[in-house]
């Protein structure tokens, strides 16, 4: 139950620093965001390695509260890849691609998360590869018909079908990066990126 709980209130901060990324994509110039998200993100790579070793005032608190046990080594390491996917998307893609690939990352993923902590039907995990075995069936389902409505307010509803389908099933396939597991939070908004860019290009030609 206390397991529960805390994935609930992880994926609560997740949508909330997601609305807030987008809010803030929204309303500010291109060069702001990217050097705000640059900032934030070497800024908390100081501050994470700094909390191994000591407890750094408010970081501290909120890792205890939300953290998991394999960011250990790396506290706030959700949080460091969900700015470090935030900033490489809205780097590599035009405004309103980048915007509906971080709506999927902030919608989708965490949707797909908490079914897949259900212990009844709705958790049921993949069993073949080259899926993730920790990841739920369901999840991906119900994390794309969430995020594809929210992708749509960015862009046409083709193109935010292919976000929101791209995004989930990458978050659903394991991937790794050398003897690590690529993290969710780097591979959704990347994943959903690409495949509006290629159906745009191909649909454009």
């Amino acid at each position: 139950m206390e397991k529960a709980r805390l994935e609930l209130k992880r994926q609560i901060f997740h949508i909330v620093i997601g609305i807030l990324m987008l809010l803030f994509m929204v309303f500010f110039q291109r060069r702001i965001v990217l050097i705000t998200l640059l900032s934030i993100l070497i800024v908390g790579i100081l501050f994470s390695l700094t909390s191994i070793r000591k407890r750094v005032p408010i970081v501290s608190f909120l890792l205890d509260k939300m953290g998991r046990c394999a960011d250990e080594k790396f506290p706030g390491k959700g949080f460091l890849f969900f700015i470090a996917g935030c900033l490489l998307t809205f780097k590599i893609f035009s405004h309103d691609i980048a915007l509906a690939s971080i709506a999927v990352l902030t919608f989708g993923d965490s949707v797909s998360t908490l079914v897949g902590s259900f212990k009844n039907g709705l958790g049921k995990k993949y069993r073949a590869e080259p899926f993730n075995k920790y990841k739920a069936v369901y999840g991906t389902i119900i994390g794309i018909i969430v995020s594809f409505p929210i992708a749509c307010i960015f862009i046409s509803p083709l193109y935010a079908a292919a976000a929101a389908a791209a995004g989930m099933l990458a978050e659903a396939i394991s991937l790794k990066l050398g003897e690590q597991e690529a993290d969710d939070n780097l591979i959704i908004p990347l994943a959903a990126g690409t495949a509006c860019y290629i159906l745009r290009m191909f649909l454009k030609a």
